[in-house]
């Protein structure tokens, strides 16, 4: 008998979302994702529909990704950023495919990805990652067009418009933390 795993995750998401005990108006938490709604408020079909997505982009990186990776984390991903080698390698993954609303066919491939946030991290150092030489040999740095400073993905369009913001954030912080610090240290003469 072929059981469709799709149709076990939607029973699964249906499962966790029926265990909510709130109260229109109450805040919750998506079970899967992480993510908050308004009981009663936010369409419950769509934190649903989030929740199969992620579930589904799980399955396929099991399958898809390193066979000694971890599970893909979906919800509590800034604990994988702690972790070292090949499990941090696959925080920052979740939290970049998250970004994409865990679109694989859109995300970069997990080894691209790796290769990317490894040449990230000779670049800039990154927790520590850039001193991993099993990582480095594993995943030989190199650049990867979209790849961000915060160690995310984004594609083109979006890419470029958060290097603008970055760019404009750093000069508004250059110029305004010297006047700050220059007045600073008037003060304390």
């Amino acid at each position: 008998m072929v059981t469709n795993s799709n149709s076990l995750i939607k029973r699964e998401v249906e499962q966790l979302f029926a265990e909510i005990k709130a109260k229109r108006g109450e805040c919750c938490v998506n079970p899967i994702t992480g993510g908050g709604f308004v009981m009663g408020l936010d369409p419950i079909a769509i934190q649903k529909k989030e929740a199969i997505v992620a579930l589904l982009a799980r399955e396929w990186f099991a399958v898809n990704g390193p066979s000694d990776a971890p599970p893909l984390p979906l919800y509590d991903v800034d604990s994988y950023r702690d972790a070292r080698g090949l499990k941090g390698v696959v925080g920052f993954y979740a939290r970049s495919l998250s970004r994409q609303r865990y679109d694989v066919c859109k995300h970069p491939s997990f080894d691209d990805f790796a290769r990317g946030l490894m040449a990230l991290a000779k670049e800039r150092g990154l927790w520590n990652l850039e001193k991993d030489e099993t990582l480095i040999r594993r995943f030989p740095p190199r650049p990867l067009v979209g790849m961000m400073r915060s160690a995310f993905w984004a594609p083109p369009e979006e890419y470029e418009e958060l290097q603008r913001r970055a760019e404009v954030f750093e000069f508004c912080f250059a110029t305004e933390g010297r006047r700050l610090l220059d007045a600073e240290i008037k003060c304390h003469c």
